[in-house]
């Protein structure tokens, strides 16, 4: 819409009708799957299916954020969350016994909302956008004073009194003013909205990449016991002659490879608990225990379905709408800065000289000749034709986000079917076969050892794959947003609708 149609627009609509705030269904929990185990009971190979005694029922799913269609005609926008008794609490709660019980990706989650300072800081945010929206709507005071004049005229104290001045603002300036204020309001709490989905998205996707740290570590732990079995072997068949010396020293060589794979998976476990821990704002966790499921059958996710639902229910996009009512409705306000304000003052004083009680009245306003206001109206229709574009952005990016990690999710899906469809079992039935074959002296111990090395490298290869799976579906399911520790945004004080409450005070 041109600028000149909008405004002709604008006329015929109230420049107060303003839709007001109301809180969408409460998203909770994202896609919370949990992730499995290897068993303990089986030394010599990775489980494909994980143990079912510790799986949750995590059956909560992403609830639809209520939107209408964005019609950049219209002043009215999607309500906002609202910010009160359900929005992150102010202090911190702690869980008892959480060191030492082990924790569920919905109760990360949980003390999550609870505790991470991002969330605490956006709310504080929007509190202080509330004061301002508040503050650019209060009547200006009134002035006393005192006025004396012709003192000492025929040696008297002349004239004597006092005086109240008040100005009258006009063209419903400071509604508007409020009016703008609340779309800045609007935006910080789908703000805030966004930062709660980055907490969720990278919490979960942390847990999956504790959990697969975990998985590694036991996968590496058994594989060691089938190198140091490899190593006895080796040492048997040559004190029966039947094997050489460099078979002993290449079986003590992968030895030693597979515990320097088990260290790094330690180091690994160890970072991402503490990640974990930060992110859901409790460092002490860094030793609690997890419970969940890793190789869990999840529902399939389509390109069109994604797409359609980031596109409906984006908090960043609805922020983007919000700036652009914002925007419109400040060209509303500075259209009404041309109505000039009435400067009005009363004052009585008695005449000393004269014995007379005199009253004046001063009334006056500003005329608008050589400032209209032309350029204020000019800058805030920039303003909004820049915000309609800052929404067509951001809707392709969306479009590049969700495409890269709609990528990454189809290429796990596929490696985690492919692996346990075909490769795994075949590793697996190559290093029996080979081990069989080396003890009947068929095969030489070089064989033995690609075969371990192929058969390890194929389970780490799929567990990596499975936390690829499960995060691309994190990142997908939470609307492509992560940074759950980023700096929040703040709004300063000038923001907010403060310089059109200098502009509605001054009558310039």
């Amino acid at each position: 819409m041109e600028l000149e149609e909008y405004k002709a627009h604008s006329k015929s609509q109230s420049s107060t009708d303003i839709t007001p705030l109301a809180s969408p269904p409460y998203a909770e929990d994202i896609s919370t799957k949990t992730v499995g185990q290897l068993d303990p009971a089986d030394d010599t190979e990775f489980i494909l299916t994980s143990d079912l005694s510790n799986k949750t029922d995590s059956n909560a799913t992403l609830d639809t954020l209520i939107q209408t269609t964005f019609n950049p005609n219209s002043t009215a926008i999607p309500p906002a969350p609202g910010v009160g008794s359900d929005q992150t609490a102010t202090e911190k709660t702690v869980a008892p016994h959480t060191t030492t019980v082990a924790l569920t990706v919905e109760e990360l989650l949980q003390l999550a909302m609870e505790n991470n300072p991002t969330l605490q800081q956006a709310t504080a945010v929007i509190n202080k956008a509330q004061g301002i929206k508040k503050q650019v709507g209060l009547y200006p005071n009134p002035t006393v004073g005192y006025q004396g004049q012709e003192m000492g005229a025929n040696g008297t104290s002349g004239k004597q009194g006092g005086y109240i001045s008040q100005t009258i603002v006009t063209g419903n300036k400071l509604s508007l003013n409020q009016a703008v204020a609340d779309y800045d309001v609007q935006q910080l709490q789908w703000e805030l909205e966004t930062q709660k989905y980055r907490v969720r998205n990278d919490v979960q996707s942390q847990f999956f990449a504790s959990l697969g740290a975990e998985q590694r570590i036991k996968l590496s732990l058994q594989l060691e016991k089938i190198a140091e079995e490899g190593v006895e072997m080796a040492s048997k068949l040559f004190e029966s002659g039947e094997a050489a010396r460099p078979d002993i020293l290449q079986a003590e060589v992968q030895l030693g490879e597979i515990r320097i794979i088990r260290q790094n998976a330690e180091y690994d476990h160890e970072a991402a608990r503490k990640q974990l821990a930060s992110l859901v704002g409790r460092p002490e966790l860094t030793q609690a225990p997890l419970r969940g499921i890793l190789n869990e059958k999840s529902t399939d996710l389509t390109w069109e379905g994604s797409y359609q639902k980031l596109q409906t229910n984006s908090p960043e996009l609805q922020a983007a709408y919000a700036r652009v009512s914002r925007a419109r409705e400040q060209i509303y306000r500075q259209e009404s800065q041309i109505k000039p304000n009435l400067l009005a003052q009363i004052g009585v004083a008695r005449d000393n000289e004269t014995g007379d009680d005199i009253a004046n009245v001063q009334l006056g306003i500003p005329l608008p000749i050589f400032n209209r206001n032309q350029g204020n109206i000019d800058m805030a229709g920039a303003e909004y034709h820049r915000s309609l574009g800052d929404v067509e952005r951001l809707q392709l990016s969306l479009q590049v986000r969700l495409a890269n990690a709609f990528r990454n999710y189809q290429k796990a899906e596929k490696q985690v079917e492919q692996y346990q469809q075909n490769i795994l079992p075949k590793a697996k039935e190559n290093l029996d076969l080979t081990n069989q074959g080396y003890q009947q002296q068929q095969f030489d111990f070089l064989r033995v050892l690609t075969a371990r090395r192929t058969y390890f490298e194929m389970n780490i290869k799929f567990i990596r794959s499975l936390v690829d799976l499960r995060q691309s579906e994190v990142a997908i399911s939470g609307l492509v947003l992560s940074g759950g520790l980023s700096e929040v945004r703040d709004i300063s004080q000038g923001v907010g609708g403060v310089g059109n409450r200098g502009q509605a005070l001054s009558g310039q």
